[in-house]
């Protein structure tokens, strides 16, 4: 595909004039909706990613049955902080798709990062408490990503 062939020569802007031109004669084509959405949301302009939610919000309300729009809205909403929100979406993603690994592996990210806190907060509460502290050692060692949903959504839509 055009699209995919831009993106891999960092050509992000012919990409998202490639996609527009396409959508203006098919509006509703979910994978070049997609695509639009993944470039906007890449883009440092914060109108850009507002449009890009919006079309992630609108792919994930008319087709459900994708799970890559639902994941992409958990990322970003992970990435805001919104964790109920993001858990929400990777579900849904899941829901979908449930053999799709990559939500499999951002709602686990998610999950990490909140037994981290709330191990943080037994171990305030109780110095003592040798059996959060082992097991909050365990989440922060060498084999737990030190950054979960420290990326952009990257996911390609299936045909």
């Amino acid at each position: 595909m055009q699209v995919t062939q831009l993106l891999k020569e960092s050509k992000k802007k012919e990409a998202l004039a490639f996609v527009i031109n396409y959508l203006k004669s098919n509006p509703n084509d979910p994978q070049m909706l997609f695509w639009k959405a993944k470039i906007l949301n890449e883009s440092s302009l914060l109108a850009d990613k507002e449009e890009a939610l919006q079309i992630y919000n609108s792919l994930s309300e008319n087709y459900p049955e994708l799970a890559e729009p639902h994941n992409n809205l958990g990322v970003i909403y992970a990435g805001q902080g919104d964790s109920a929100r993001a858990m929400h979406y990777f579900e849904l993603a899941l829901k979908a798709n449930p053999g799709y690994a990559v939500a499999s592996e951002n709602l686990a990210d998610l999950y990490v990062l909140q037994a981290v806190k709330y191990y943080q907060n037994a171990i305030e509460n109780d110095p003592n408490n040798r059996g959060a502290k082992a097991k909050l050692e365990k989440l922060n060692s060498p084999t737990i990503a030190s950054d979960p949903l420290a990326y952009s959504p990257t996911t390609t839509p299936k045909k």
